[in-house]
């Protein structure tokens, strides 16, 4: 059942996210690496909620494993038109017109509830929650996504032999996610490319159709001027049809003239290449982390619709946090990094800077943006009172 398969995937994550906090915590209070105060209430909060997590879906998976099948076949004959009126034709409607998750995620429910024992009752976020895994982990329905997502995994995994085994540890919270990224990667190109052509088929089209129309006109022009001429022979001396005919030439001479503008059709060059000091030096240089932001911006303008838009931010953020963590590790990290950056490459066009005169040259253009701009200004939407630390607060206050 892909169910138990999604909830013993969401225990092994949760019990790795406990371990590392635990361990973060553990360090702190032996002296080894000290956390700063909000660091260490934000490692206990997460503790907090992964622990609880953990539990949840433990108790949930013992549920479903402690279901006898022959009992629930039983069952489900017996109660199908009382317990699936009650619960899961409701259920099944309230999902269809949730408007807040995708239909991908709908889709994915569906088969889930229809799998479910029939006193095994989910609340529609566990339901959503153990979609959203199982359309992670690639168990619906091979398509072209989720091939494309399994070969990924296995060149990464065959990357990763170059890595010696000590290189590998506390990687695996990262190991499933960066396949998963670099899926991502490839379909915001592949929707970049796809709009491009789409756009470039589009001006194509208005262009034809200019020309159509212009070549119509011009025929109406000669069809009525040709008329005009052979009444002129009927009646030589009409001052009427002489004018008509003098203004007709004028129309013609006048849109023959018109110029439809040429089509440059749109050329995608490439994503910007990014280099390694950004990452390294992030949050320690502001000419990092500004370079950074302008990488981010240009591709930004790459997205044609709000949604790629949207994409691309999380995508971007999931890319460096990624990026952070390897690089943090130094070199016991540089063959996971290898991997990460080669799977980029190939799938999605993502490539690092590694030419000297092209990182100096882009050293001394970030130095001269910077010059140039306001550090003193906010963002429209700035609060220094964050509703995360609001949220906090509260949490804070109900423990004390």
């Amino acid at each position: 059942m892909e169910s138990i398969i999604a909830l013993e995937e969401l225990i092994k994550e949760n019990e790795a996210k406990v371990a590392l906090q635990k361990r973060q915590l553990e360090n702190h209070e032996s002296g080894v690496q000290k956390l700063s105060r909000m660091a260490q209430a934000s490692t206990e909060n997460t503790l907090e909620i992964s622990t609880q997590l953990l539990t949840k879906y433990k108790d949930m998976l013992e549920k479903l494993l402690a279901q006898d099948q022959e009992e629930l076949a039983e069952k489900e004959r017996l109660l199908a038109a009382v317990e699936r009126k009650k619960y899961f034709d409701t259920q099944t409607s309230r999902i269809k017109l949730n408007k807040e998750q995708a239909n991908d995620k709908k889709l994915e429910v569906m088969r889930i509830i229809g799998e479910l024992p029939s006193d095994v009752q989910f609340e529609d976020k566990e339901l959503f929650e153990i979609a959203t895994k199982s359309i992670e982990l690639a168990l619906p329905e091979l398509n072209e996504l989720s091939s494309k997502l399994d070969s990924i995994k296995k060149e990464f995994q065959v990357l990763l032999k170059q890595s010696e085994e000590r290189d590998l540890q506390e990687m695996g919270t990262i190991d499933f996610l960066i396949p998963v990224i670099v899926l991502h990667f490839h379909i915001l190109l592949s929707n970049i490319l796809e709009n491009i052509d789409d756009k470039n088929k589009k001006a194509q089209n208005e262009q034809e159709e200019l020309q159509k129309q212009k070549l119509e006109k011009l025929e109406n022009l000669l069809g009525s001027l040709k008329t005009e001429e052979e009444l002129l022979k009927e009646d030589t001396n009409s001052k009427e049809i002489k004018e008509k005919i003098l203004t007709l030439k004028k129309q013609i001479e006048k849109h023959e003239k018109i110029k439809i503008a040429e089509i440059k059709d749109l050329t995608f060059h490439g994503f910007p290449r990014y280099q390694d000091w950004w990452i390294r030096e992030l949050w320690l240089s502001h000419q990092a982390y500004f370079a950074l932001f302008k990488w981010k911006d240009i591709i930004n303008n790459l997205c044609f619709t709000t949604e790629q838009k949207k994409a691309w931010s999380i995508v971007f953020d999931r890319w460096v946090f990624i990026k952070k963590l390897l690089n943090d590790k130094g070199e016991l990290a540089f063959n996971y990094n290898l991997a990460f950056d080669t799977l980029l490459n190939t799938h999605a066009q993502i490539e690092e800077e590694v030419e000297n005169k092209n990182i100096l040259s882009m050293e001394l253009i970030i130095k001269e943006i910077t010059k140039k701009e306001d550090f003193t200004t906010n963002i429209s939407f700035h609060n220094t009172n964050t509703p995360y630390l609001r949220f906090k607060k509260t949490r804070i206050k109900l423990k004390k």
